[in-house]
């Protein structure tokens, strides 16, 4: 884990748990391995399979809170740390682009090529939609974190890495309207078929 990631953990945990905070995340991470077992990615050795060993922790953490604190109070401690850890890794990505000179859209487009490339979307199937100027609407038909939620046990979690898309492309896009259509709930989180991305210029 990296040091922002820590620092975000221990200030949710131990206002949730107090001092015991360190001892949780020690035994978490003990026993993180059983949760990845359960997974397709326990028989591979690749990217997807280092993305679910971090994933494990999350579940992990969930479950164990889950036991102490109930379902809802889980929920609500995993929104606390996910939500903002999980923007830190694309807000990473998109400034290794390095690209200033290009309009709100085509550096959308080339952050999500990246993504595609380097990221999450590598474990994923996407398609386009539309893409040009004014709009760019794709949709994700696999999403590599609802599998592994799924084989995990903890499926719902998938619907706050859906929160982690909202927060992050509203404030790394502000030039750019983010949404998902009729529903936030339209993905694959929620039993779509499908995830919706659909990014327009704000008018």
């Amino acid at each position: 884990m990296k040091i922002k990631e820590i620092k975000i953990i221990k200030s949710v945990l131990s206002k949730e748990i107090g001092w015991l905070w360190p001892i949780f995340l020690a035994r978490c991470l003990i026993r993180k391995n059983a949760i990845f077992k359960k997974t397709h990615c326990a028989k591979i050795k690749n990217a997807e399979s280092e993305l679910a060993k971090r994933l494990s922790l999350v579940a992990i953490s969930y479950i164990e809170l889950k036991a102490k604190s109930g379902k809802e109070k889980a929920f609500e401690i995993m929104r606390k740390i996910i939500v903002p850890i999980g923007c830190n890794e694309p807000l990473a990505l998109l400034q290794s682009l390095n690209i200033s000179r290009k309009k709100p859209m085509e550096l959308l487009i080339s952050y999500l090529d990246l993504v595609d490339k380097k990221g999450v979307g590598r474990f994923g199937n996407m398609e386009y939609v539309k893409r040009n100027n004014n709009i760019c609407h794709r949709v994700v038909t696999k999403c590599p974190f609802y599998n592994f939620f799924t084989e995990a046990g903890t499926s719902e979690l998938t619907k706050l890495f859906c929160e982690v898309d909202k927060e992050f492309y509203s404030k790394a896009f502000p030039e750019l309207k983010f949404h998902r259509g009729s529903s936030w709930e339209n993905t694959i989180a929620y039993r779509k078929d499908h995830c919706e991305f659909i990014f327009e210029k704000n008018k």
